[in-house]
């Protein structure tokens, strides 16, 4: 132990200083808008289609994301990239949350029972 206290010792003032300062740099917490927000869309389908022309719903990487989703008919809705299945039946309503740790642009398609997809709308994750 002795050695080390000697190599500390034998360090010039400014070395010592930047070392200490490095060190507390990346230790430092995580402040709040570093690990995300949450975000929340509420999403309306009329016949399959969304109502309002929404195109896209935008997020940053961390962020706590959370798709609600109505439908006048029973649908099936794929989030591509995050893997995420939900399924909205009329009068309720169908939830997706997830964070947001891949950065891109995600399909969010309609499945349907003959096998034929079509996209709803886009989650863009951005980099923080």
């Amino acid at each position: 132990m002795a050695r080390g206290a000697d190599v500390v010792r034998s360090l010039p003032g400014p070395v010592l200083i930047g070392v200490v300062l490095f060190t507390g740099m990346s230790v430092r917490p995580v402040r709040a808008q570093e690990a995300g927000e949450s975000k929340r869309f509420e999403i309306i389908l009329a016949n399959g289609r969304v109502a309002d022309g929404m195109r896209s719903v935008r997020a940053l990487r961390g962020d706590r994301v959370e798709l609600l989703w109505s439908s006048d008919r029973l649908v099936t809705i794929h989030l591509h990239g995050y893997d995420i299945e939900a399924v909205v039946e009329p009068g309720s309503q169908g939830r997706m949350t997830f964070t947001a740790h891949a950065t891109g642009r995600f399909p969010v398609e309609l499945h349907g029972g003959t096998g034929r997809h079509r996209t709803l709308i886009h989650v863009e994750v951005h980099p923080r």
